[in-house]
């Protein structure tokens, strides 16, 4: 994901001082819309295939698999510092659904696993690492299920850091009430 990769900058670094920061979780904003941005286009690009299986009136369980390794440019913002960063990732993603078209039934996963290198514009530190992102959504005619999980860590070519982790989740029981809900971000500039 681009926006997590594009979150290796040290700002610590920059303005002098090497001292690991926790940052306030609502400077993540940018990083965190764009993964919810991420995860829902892989949940489109998922279910599309199902809806197509159950229109096609087949009543037998389909599973549909979607594959994509390679590298691609990206740009971003630093959340450390707000700079610009640009650079390469090199991706291995894996999406898989299995619906239901007789019944009522969707499950679906989604990874991606990127190792990626970007510069920051302004301070010239080049930062390489990786990053780790994991979707799952489950639903039926009486509830539905969605957790996220994302990791990354970069190092600078200054040696500084750059840590992020977030869980999000939330449980929708009959009548579509959300009975679970929590989206836990954390930064860690160093």
């Amino acid at each position: 994901m681009r926006i997590r990769v594009g979150s290796s900058p040290a700002a610590g670094s920059a303005r002098g001082h090497r001292s690991a920061q926790r940052r306030d979780p609502r400077q993540l904003r940018n990083w965190r819309a764009a993964a919810a941005v991420a995860s829902l286009s892989a949940a489109a690009l998922m279910i599309g295939p199902s809806v197509a299986a159950s229109a096609a009136g087949d009543s037998h369980t389909q599973s549909f698999t979607q594959t994509f390794h390679g590298s691609q440019p990206f740009s971003n913002v630093n959340p450390c510092n707000g700079d610009l960063l640009d650079g390469t990732e090199s991706s291995n993603i894996i999406a898989h659904d299995t619906f239901f078209p007789a019944g009522d039934e969707l499950w679906a996963t989604f990874t991606e696993e990127d190792n990626f290198s970007a510069a920051d514009a302004s301070t010239g530190v080049t930062y390489t690492g990786h990053a780790t992102d994991w979707d799952n959504f489950n639903m039926n005619e009486q509830n539905a299920n969605a957790t996220f999980t994302f990791s990354a860590h970069a190092t600078g070519s200054d040696g500084s850091t750059v840590s992020i982790h977030e869980v999000a989740h939330f449980t929708m029981v009959p009548g579509g009430t959300i009975s679970v809900s929590f989206d836990k971000p954390s930064l860690t500039c160093g």
